[in-house]
């Protein structure tokens, strides 16, 4: 549980290396938590992570595609674009496989 802006706010400290050491992973972890409990700009940037891997962070394009259509389904325009980008670069099955988790996802309750 926790609070879903405190959790993305402690991500892009990670991620930046804000007050301590730079670490993408662990901010990929906390972003994740965020995007799970519906925050939008966390669930673009765990995507944005996804697409394109960065330090200690493998890409996962299926990932990256599931969290930008979610993203886009909630209104972020940045994700919509990048779903848009992508589609004609993803295979049919990518793009099934991560439809199927976009619609099966929902916002986990906080504790």
């Amino acid at each position: 549980g926790g609070e879903p802006r405190a959790m993305h706010y402690y991500a892009m400290q990670l991620y930046d290396g804000e007050g301590g050491a730079r670490n993408r992973a662990d901010a990929l972890a906390w972003l994740t938590k965020a995007a799970g409990a519906g925050r939008v700009d966390s669930q673009y940037n765990v995507a944005q992570l996804l697409e394109k891997g960065d330090e200690g962070v493998a890409p996962n394009r299926v990932e990256a595609f599931k969290w930008y259509m979610i993203a886009a389904r909630r209104g972020d325009q940045q994700a919509l674009a990048a779903v848009q980008r992508l589609t004609p670069l993803t295979s049919a099955e990518t793009r099934r496989v991560a439809r199927e988790a976009a619609d099966a996802f929902t916002v986990a309750p906080l504790a």
